[in-house]
């Protein structure tokens, strides 16, 4: 049995690609809302700006130190 940091899913590499791919994921859903919304004239601003800022969250997975 391999020890728990010496496997090739350790915790940072989860956290990592946790980071990498789902804020940006949600962020296409909030932008994708927010555009069908606004086809029937409700226009949100913010959703718009979440979803960018979710989408740039993505970004935060090069914080995550390597091994």
């Amino acid at each position: 049995m391999a020890s728990a940091g010496t496997g090739p899913w350790t915790a940072l590499t989860v956290l990592k690609l946790v980071l990498r791919f789902l804020p940006p994921l949600l962020g296409l859903f909030v932008i994708g809302r927010a555009v069908v919304l606004s086809i029937g004239g409700d226009i949100e601003r913010w959703q718009f700006a979440l979803g960018a800022l979710l989408i740039l969250a993505g970004f935060t997975s090069k914080l995550v130190p390597r091994r």
